[in-house]
């Protein structure tokens, strides 16, 4: 039998009597890996996560974040509780309770709709509702929430996280009764349809593009000669992306910015996306990136997740110089070298307002990083970063705003040390099966991956240097191949607006 772990930093709302496959453990447990199955030992593992505070980078959020890293199955998972920050990928998630609510109309007459139905693990209480129950726990993924529901209108107004603190007797009896029914096989993902219109979401604002305008040509240029047609798309285009078969972002991603709400959007629509939420959600937060790697022995930089009591242990067992790192930093913004113990407590509370977890790094100084660019598995380009020269990162960002990058050097694949591209591969393959720019440094222990890397800089002259035209023909040549694999197994999805 499968064990499921019961995150809790409130235990006393839980019923006394858990089914026997059920472990409570404390959120520090877990972040420390203390007292937790192998995932290869117990691969059905499933983290329940009922801690009270989940807003993205607090501690409930890293035990989702972290408990996939380490590949067990969490609910809920790090990209629902994401969406829930943002107030219209949760309308987004609206549409399938309100088709439950609606299938409900024929018996309207006959039925009693409560205005609010508390839901556990997709159960409910009240079994002519069961429908919408499992429709929400579906859409939203919270493990305990109560829906408000407009009983007139017959639609969902919202769905509210509650907190295992709070539960009465008759709702802790419904928990425990869903966690025995809990070993559920998971939903058949949704197909994608045959279709040869490629959106590509770029930000002319954006200040370190992954694309610049003349690569975004070039990119149009080679799609036109395989019969695809290309449009940019700003952040005000949302709605039409419903119109379109596949999605490429072009711009810098972050969560609860408009590249994942695009991202998160194709994604439920069906469309092929590069990058897809779940590569954002993993690449964005570098403790899931660091989990990950330990987990599977792919070899990094000695690396410890740190917290505010945790902080000076770290610079004893580094040594100094040391790196500090905010989980969703990127373009070297929010990364610190410190150089002795005295400097530690200022540069980490610094970083720790913005994230309860933050990565500590020995500091490896090379003159480049590689960056081997990833797509389906496959090496797609390789380049040497160079540092800015009197500089210690690939980027300088001055006082002013301004910022100075290193030069890259295109390198053939065939040039490329082996190790450096099984390193990278199997980097990547932690990730996905999207496109990802793997970085990595040469020790004399051989290569170390720094960080994978969603929508990775592809730039005419630069990463595509080597191969040219060819690059884009494999891109786009992979989107086509997941565009007509799905219209095989699904009929044409209406195309137009999807609010």
């Amino acid at each position: 039998m499968a064990i499921t772990l019961i995150v809790a930093d409130e235990p006393g709302g839980l019923a006394d009597d858990l089914p026997r496959q059920c472990r409570v453990v404390a959120p520090d447990d877990l972040l420390d890996g203390r007292h937790l199955p192998e995932p290869d030992a117990d691969p059905g593992t499933i983290v329940v996560n009922l801690c009270r505070d989940q807003r993205p980078l607090s501690f409930g959020y890293y035990v989702s974040l972290i408990a996939e890293a380490r590949g067990y199955a969490a609910i809920p998972t790090a990209a629902d509780l994401a969406d829930q920050a943002d107030e219209r990928l949760v309308r987004n998630r609206h549409a399938p309770v309100d088709r439950a609510l609606a299938a409900l109309r024929r018996h309207s007459g006959r039925l009693v709709l409560p205005r609010r139905l508390f839901v556990a693990l997709g159960r409910c209480n009240k079994p002519h509702l069961q429908e919408v129950a499992e429709a929400a726990y579906e859409a939203f993924g919270l493990p305990l929430m109560t829906l408000q529901i407009d009983t007139v209108r017959l639609q969902l107004l919202q769905a509210v996280a509650e907190p295992l603190a709070g539960l009465d007797p008759r709702q802790q009896r419904l928990l425990r009764a869903a966690l025995e029914r809990l070993a559920a096989p998971p939903p058949t993902p949704r197909p994608f349809r045959r279709a040869h219109r490629l959106a590509v979401l770029v930000n002319p604002d954006d200040p370190l593009p992954p694309s610049k305008p003349g690569t975004i040509v070039r990119l149009r240029d080679v799609a036109s000669s395989m019969g695809i047609e290309t449009e940019c798309l700003g952040h005000r285009d949302l709605p039409r992306l419903g119109g379109f078969d596949a999605l490429f972002i072009r711009e810098t991603t972050a969560l609860q910015a408009p590249s994942y709400i695009f991202a998160e959007t194709a994604a439920r629509l069906g469309l092929p996306v590069i990058d897809d939420p779940v590569s954002i959600l993993r690449c964005c937060n570098k403790v899931f990136l660091h989990e990950r790697l330990k987990a599977e022995g792919v070899a990094q930089p000695r690396t410890l997740a740190v917290r505010a009591d945790t902080l000076a242990a770290a610079g004893e067992a580094l040594g100094f110089p040391l790196v500090l790192k905010v989980p969703d930093g990127a373009c070297s913004r929010g990364v610190v070298r410190v150089d002795s113990p005295a400097e530690l407590p200022v540069a980490g509370r610094r970083l720790l307002r913005r994230s309860r977890l933050i990565l500590a790094q020995e500091y490896l100084y090379t003159d480049f990083d590689w960056r081997i660019g990833v797509l389906a598995g496959q090496p797609l380009f390789a380049c040497r970063y160079r540092m800015v020269r009197g500089h210690w990162q690939i980027f300088r960002h001055g006082q002013d705003g301004g910022s100075e990058e290193g030069a890259t050097e295109p390198v053939p694949l065939d040039a490329v040390p082996p190790v450096v591209l099984s390193a990278a591969l199997a980097a990547a393959a932690l990730i996905g099966t999207g496109l990802y720019g793997v970085d990595l440094k040469e020790t004399a222990q051989g290569p170390v991956v720094i960080e994978v890397n969603d929508n990775p800089n592809i730039d005419v002259g630069l990463e595509d240097a080597c191969l040219g035209d060819a690059l884009y023909e494999r891109l786009l040549g992979h989107f086509l191949e997941r565009i007509e694999a799905g219209e095989e197994q699904a009929p044409a999805r209406a195309a137009g607006s999807i609010w």
